[in-house]
């Protein structure tokens, strides 16, 4: 099956406002990151844009990176049996895949 190419609309990407990135759910700040690498990797990317894109992806790295946090500190474990069950917070080095 052949893969459609991905579209970047870079001019959207390098407007992109640290309050709009900021407001953004996790997946589409990830879908944003993604094309921010993928415009990145392009040849002849000039050397303004390269840099503007590397700042808008390193903002929406931090916003991804935040969120995933986040949600990590709020994840419990449910430990035991339905009687003995207790929660205790969720240890990714311990616990986690």
């Amino acid at each position: 099956m052949k893969q459609r190419p991905i579209v970047i609309d870079v001019e959207k990407l390098v407007s992109l406002t640290l309050e709009e990135i900021a407001s953004m759910p996790y997946e589409t700040a990830m879908e944003n990151l993604e094309l921010v690498v993928c415009a990145l990797e392009g040849e002849g990317t000039p050397l303004a844009l390269g840099l503007k894109l590397y700042e808008i992806g390193t903002a929406l790295g931090k916003k991804c990176g935040g969120d995933l946090d986040r949600t990590e500190a709020r994840m419990v474990q449910l430990l035991g049996d339905a009687e003995t069950a207790r929660e205790e917070p969720f240890d990714p080095e311990k616990d986690g895949r």
